[in-house]
């Protein structure tokens, strides 16, 4: 089937929705962080379990997210025996119909890894930070906190707008 857009429409004979502008944007734009300056959705420790998510905005799947104010988010409790790795992520979900910044609470173990990162049709996740949670820990510490956000595996940074192949 062949499509194109966008034209005005005559008698409602063109009908768009969202979707047909987040296909046009997300091929023009690639999904990552906007790094407009060195704190945009920084993740850094406030108090006890409790972390922040700075200001700032995103891009995915040709959708835009943007925290207008410090958010901050509570990890779960620490396990007593062994650590874990949580990630703080942005997530678009395709059937909510929204993004979100939200925690993924990892698996303590005595080698711990970082849960996977969703990424199909109906969800796709942005890795901001890794959280090391120590064992019985009350509290983080910035040295716990590994900033992913400029790993262009796990998050990365908008930074295509067209990009061209020349033969």
């Amino acid at each position: 089937m062949e499509r194109s857009g966008f034209f005005n429409s005559s008698s409602g004979d063109r009908v768009y929705d969202a979707t047909d502008f987040a296909a046009y944007f997300g091929s023009l734009v690639s999904n990552g962080i906007f790094y407009a300056n060195t704190t945009n959705l920084q993740v850094t420790p406030v108090t006890g379990m409790i972390v922040s998510i700075a200001t700032g905005s995103a891009w995915i799947n040709g959708y835009r997210y943007e925290n207008t104010e410090a958010l901050n988010k509570t990890l779960a409790t620490a396990n007593g025996s062994y650590p874990r790795i949580d990630r703080i992520i942005i997530r678009w979900s395709f059937l909510e119909r929204r993004i979100i910044a939200t925690i993924l609470t990892g698996t303590a173990a005595a080698t711990p890894t970082a849960p996977t990162l969703t990424r199909n049709a109906e969800v796709y996740e942005l890795c901001l930070a890794d959280v090391l949670v120590p064992q019985a820990a009350t509290s983080i510490t910035t040295g716990n906190i590994t900033d992913t956000r400029l790993s262009s595996s796990l998050c990365g940074t908008v930074n295509s707008l067209v990009t061209a192949v020349y033969e």
